[in-house]
C-alpha cells in the first residue's frame, strides 16, 4: 500500500498567535514541509484541518505532520517511514509541550480517535499501550506556536543546511522579523 502523509493545516492557531500576517507564516511553513516530504519521502502531502476525516479515508500507512514545524529534521521523516515499515503500530514525535509534531500510523483502524495536534498525547498513548499497540518514540521537537518561538526557530535553521526550509528563512530574513515581534 502507498503511505500517505498529511501536513496539518495549522493556519487558525497561527492567526490567534500572529494576526493576519500568520497567512504568510502558513503559506512558508506548508511549502517548506511539502518540499521536505517529497524530498524525503517521494510521497504527496495533503494539506488538510481535519485529521480524523482523512485518516477514515486511508488505508495506511499514514503520517501526520504538524503545519507549523517547517524546521523538521529530515531525519524524523526517514526514521518515522523506516520504523512504519517494521513492526511498529505508531510512530509518534513528541513537543516539547506535551503534543505531538508527528504522528505515524501503520493502519489508522488500529488507533481510533487521533488526538488534535495541541492536544496532551501523552493519555492516548496510554491508552494504545494497554491495548497491546506498538508504539516507537522519535526524539524530542518544539513546534512554533508562541512568537519567542521564532528566535528558537531562527537558531535551529542556523544549524541546518543552508538549503533547508528557504521560504521560512526568507521570512525570517536577518532576524528583524522576530525583533519586530518582540521575540
Amino acid at each position: 500500500m502507498q503511505r500517505v502523509t498529511l501536513i496539518l493545516d495549522r493556519s487558525a492557531a497561527l492567526r490567534e498567535t500572529f494576526g493576519l500576517e500568520a497567512n504568510w507564516w502558513v503559506n512558508a511553513f506548508i511549502a517548506d514541509l511539502q518540499a521536505l516530504v517529497l524530498r524525503v519521502t517521494g510521497s504527496t502531502a495533503y494539506v488538510t484541518s481535519t485529521v480524523q476525516i482523512a485518516t477514515e479515508a486511508s488505508e495506511g500507512p499514514l503520517l501526520i505532520l504538524s503545519g507549523d514545524t517547517p524546521h523538521l529534521p529530515e531525519a524524523r521523516i526517514r526514521d518515522a517511514c523506516t520504523l512504519l515499515d517494521s513492526d511498529t503500530d505508531v510512530v509518534v514525535g513528541l513537543c516539547d509541550r506535551g503534543s505531538w509534531y508527528m504522528l505515524g500510523i501503520r493502519y489508522p483502524s488500529v488507533v481510533g480517535t487521533i488526538p488534535l495536534v495541541s492536544e496532551e498525547v501523552r493519555p492516548w498513548l496510554s491508552g494504545l499501550h494497554q491495548r497491546g499497540v506498538r508504539i516507537a518514540h522519535l526524539p524530542l521537537w518544539f513546534r512554533i506556536v508562541y512568537v519567542s518561538d521564532l528566535a528558537t526557530l531562527s537558531v535551529a535553521l542556523r544549524t541546518m543546511p543552508e538549503d533547508y526550509a528557504p521560504s521560512t528563512r526568507r521570512l525570517l530574513g536577518n532576524g528583524a522579523l522576530e525583533r519586530e515581534w518582540g521575540a
